[in-house]
């Protein structure tokens, strides 16, 4: 970034565009999620988001601004001269054989404009569901609803908690040449070769007419990139209970919301109960660094404090705990096959190494992982539906745990047992645990 550091007045549109490059290859080379450049009295501060986290990591001179704007408006494909009004664009570039997609979006703030990039890369074959962070129970579950010819699969999770991976991965698990598979995206991420995918930015479909035009040409599954409204949805649901098998994506906190909601936006109980397979829930949280990681014994305090935090109030619920322990063994979740409980105890738990080393840059963590829940319409859960009156995420969470769900935060202390994340990750994304 030396380059920056003299007089940016000097400096011509080659340049800057060569800057500009240069932060969106490092920022990708170190894994970075999001970059920040925004301004501040004195210079521009450049934060790169890395494994969910922010770090600054250049301050350029504050002339530098308004020329950086200005090219990344101009490659972005936005309006150069408004810097009134909020703009959203994108851009490829190439970083050594990978092409990555920078998601451009602008936005007026006290002393100028702030721009975040997000990077992800074109990927053309997604992770499968056990790299995700599926395992056990809820991973057969989704196998086997997969394997199902119709139905509707939601997968549900805020801005940024790996959504749109996991639909691929579902798509990845399903795309056969003996299947006709549309997407209705609002931007690329994935390409998957013999899937019909239609981006809607490109021509300035809603996400309900998309949807509408692609089951039309009658596909055997259709993946919504988002359900934005009370229309999309009863939409999809009807082509869920029409022989299509449906795959999409939903802003809410966790799988019983995401249902729930579908109820709230209009689409009737009987309806949801009768094409409604699963509904999955998920956050993203940074992954132990595998070769700093430390494991350590707890003392009663510890032990304590974990049970408060987890519900595990009494010998039923840390029995349970054990067997998921046991469960999660048996599917590969983590590298070894030591148990850190026993039927009546948690024993052991891992941590990050404070000072990390040099394979996490230091950190404690490298990459991330996804905290996941799979609801199932249970006999239980679909009485719950159908009740108009009393039905709420509480009564309905504690129907379905009953019937063997496993919730974010449940599944996040089975990880940290597996030396997969820490507690305080879990917390942060997730919350307390009930097993009652």
């Amino acid at each position: 970034m030396g380059r920056f550091l003299g007089n940016a007045e000097k400096f011509n549109d080659k340049q800057i565009a060569e800057t500009l490059e240069l932060l969106v290859t490092h920022g990708f080379k170190r894994g970075a999620s999001d970059i920040h450049i925004e301004p501040h009295e004195r210079f521009v501060l450049v934060r790169y988001r890395i494994d969910g986290t922010l770090r600054g990591v250049h301050k350029l001179p504050r002339p530098a601004l308004g020329l950086a704007m200005a090219e990344l408006k101009k490659i972005a494909g936005l309006q150069v001269q408004e810097s009134r009004l909020p703009q959203e664009g994108q851009y490829d570039v190439r970083v050594g054989n990978q092409e990555v997609a920078v998601h451009v979006s602008i936005m007026p703030v006290f002393g100028g404009e702030k721009a975040v990039l997000h990077l992800s890369a074109h990927l053309g074959k997604p992770e499968l569901l056990p790299g995700l962070g599926f395992w056990g129970k809820g991973l057969k579950t989704l196998e086997s609803v997969l394997a199902s010819p119709h139905g509707l699969v939601i997968v549900a999770g805020p801005r940024h908690s790996g959504v749109h991976s996991t639909l691929f991965s579902l798509l990845q698990a399903l795309n056969s040449p003996m299947i006709s598979i549309a997407t209705v995206e609002l931007r690329t991420k994935h390409h998957l070769s013999g899937v019909s995918q239609t981006y809607l930015t490109a021509n300035g479909l809603s996400v309900r007419d998309g949807l509408q035009a692609a089951l039309k040409q009658d596909p055997n599954v259709v993946m919504l990139g988002d359900i934005p409204d009370g229309a999309t949805a009863e939409l999809a649901i009807h082509a869920a209970t029409t022989g299509h098998l449906v795959v999409a994506g939903l802003h809410a906190d966790g799988a019983i919301t995401a249902t729930l909601r579908m109820r709230v936006a209009g689409v009737e109980s009987f309806l949801l109960v009768t094409g409604l397979r699963a509904a999955v829930g998920q956050r993203l949280v940074r992954k132990l660094c595998p070769s700093c990681r430390e494991r350590y014994a707890l003392t009663p305090d510890e032990l304590r404090t974990v049970r408060e935090h987890f519900g595990i109030a009494n010998a039923a619920a840390a029995k349970r705990v054990h067997e998921l322990e046991r469960e999660a063994i048996q599917s590969g979740l983590g590298d070894t096959t030591q148990p850190n409980t026993t039927p009546s105890h948690i024993t052991h738990l891992w941590q990050a190494r404070p000072e990390g080393c040099e394979d996490c840059q230091h950190t404690g963590y490298q990459g991330r992982t996804a905290l996941v829940e799979v609801l199932t319409t249970t006999e239980g859960v679909q009485k719950g539906l159908m009740d108009r009156d009393n039905v709420s995420v509480a009564a309905l969470h504690k129907t379905a745990v009953k019937d063997g769900f496993v919730p974010l935060a449940l599944d996040g202390l089975i990880k940290i047992l597996r030396g997969q994340t820490t507690m305080k990750e879990v917390l942060q994304a997730a919350g307390a645990a009930t097993l009652a």
